[in-house]
């Protein structure tokens, strides 16, 4: 076997898991470790589906609280729409600050503060009559959201190890895809109270702190990471190409991620569905691919990296086809149900990466940049789609997302596995963490 190929080839398990340890079990300090379990993991989850009611929880009044913002002094229509998407801007921006607070303060704190802070500043819209405050208090809340997502994707990392990793990653997307179902169907029926009422679902964040003040401790491994900081011994260092890398891939995944959730509503209108209530139905019925397909992350994140993108996004690339090629409702909602299996993988595939690349010490950065990432494509999404929508009439459109899927597969592949083999020589470790989710 050449050096090339040992670099990118699985490691044996125990290789794996001694060079991790070596690192998580380090005898520095004296932190005592505690097991965490069910209690723990139910937690984060929790607290991960938090940051999800952001603009999806508003949905449903976003017309309404348009309208009602713009009637405000010194308002208008764009205000309505820069409160509703406050909260995902603020993360694409605070996130890489946030997890660095993280991996500074400490995960407990900085948990129980954030969770406290997004309750308040949620609530909040109910009782401001100014639309820059209530814009303020949107972007504050996308702020305490970063840190949120920071701690969470860190505590994942700190706690579980192994399948038991790779189980809470997978229950986690998959929690979070049916939660956004949840809260829209939530936002719609306080909506028919007033624009404001949706606003008092925030308090559930009050309900996660309780339970957090009790269950969720400091990970004993952190403490031994700034122990050894403070007695000046050497921790280990995160391989920034390989990790820029997964950044880069998760942009690209994250744009072809909200494809069919910005777009179905549109193509089902096409096909002569008017009905929003029918439209909303059959945007569920597809959306149920998505957690379906996370939830799958833990029966196969023994794959390499690189081949189980490039299978996700064949998979993606084959929903989409289909929908643009099968006649009828059905075919186009069987379409974008598939689409959704493989885009349900993106997610847990590149939160396992990126843990793995990152040691304790830097796990809350990692974090941050990873949320950053994907927001960023949630971002550049719906600008992508509406430059091609003018570009390309109908399902023409739809044939060449599946071909941008097909291509993100290729480059998905080629990318890791090229950085897999460039920072070999110097971080055997990354190398491998790169091409073998085990751990």
């Amino acid at each position: 076997m050449t050096d090339a190929e040992a670099m990118v080839a699985p490691m044996p398990r125990g290789d794996a898991e001694q060079e991790r340890e070596s690192v998580e079990m380090s005898e520095v300090g004296h932190a005592r470790d505690r097991q965490a379990g069910v209690t723990q993991g139910l937690t984060i989850i929790a607290g991960s589906s938090l940051p999800v009611m952001g603009v999806v929880l508003l949905s449903p009044v976003a017309f309404p609280m348009q309208k009602a913002l713009a009637a405000m002094s010194g308002g208008s229509l764009r205000m309505g729409a820069i409160a509703l998407t406050a909260p995902a801007l603020a993360i694409a921006i605070f996130s890489p600050i946030g997890g660095l607070l993280v991996d500074r303060l400490g995960r407990r704190r900085m948990l129980l503060a954030s969770l406290f802070l997004y309750g308040i500043l949620g609530g909040l819209p109910l009782f401001l009559s100014h639309p820059i405050a209530i814009v303020a208090a949107r972007f504050g809340l996308g702020i305490t959201e970063a840190v949120i997502l920071a701690v969470n994707f860190a505590l994942i990392g700190d706690y579980f190890v192994g399948p038991s990793r790779d189980k809470w990653i997978a229950y986690k997307a998959s929690v979070t895809g049916l939660a956004a179902l949840g809260f829209y169907i939530l936002g719609g029926a306080l909506g028919g109270i007033s624009w404001r009422a949706p606003f008092a679902a925030y308090a559930i964040a009050f309900i996660v702190f309780l339970i957090a003040c009790f269950v969720i401790y400091e990970p004993a491994v952190t403490q031994r990471s700034h122990a050894a900081k403070q007695l000046g011994r050497p921790t280990q260092r995160v391989s920034i190409p390989a990790v820029a890398m997964i950044f880069v891939v998760t942009i690209v995944s994250a744009i072809l991620f909200y494809v069919i959730p910005l777009q179905l509503g549109r193509l089902l209108t096409f096909r002569n569905i008017e009905s929003s209530a029918q439209i909303g139905q059959l945007i569920a019925i597809a959306g149920i691919g998505n957690p379906i397909g996370a939830i799958s992350f833990r029966f196969v994140s023994q794959v390499r990296l690189s081949r189980l993108m490039a299978a996700s996004a064949v998979v993606a690339g084959i929903g989409l086809a289909l929908a643009a090629i099968l006649p009828g409702v059905t075919g186009l909602v069987t379409g974008a149900f598939i689409n959704q299996l493989g885009c349900g993988m993106f997610v847990p595939a590149t939160v396992a990466a990126v843990l793995r690349l990152s040691p304790p010490d830097h796990r809350g950065t990692s974090g941050g940049g990873w949320s950053s990432a994907f927001f960023v494509g949630q971002f550049l999404s719906p600008l992508a789609l509406l430059q091609l929508a003018e570009m390309t009439p109908g399902f023409d459109e739809l044939r060449l997302l599946a071909i941008a899927n097909f291509a993100f597969a290729l480059l998905a592949w080629l990318a890791i596995e090229t950085v897999a083999r460039s920072v070999g020589h110097a971080d055997r470790a990354a190398s491998t963490e790169l091409n073998d989710l085990r751990i």
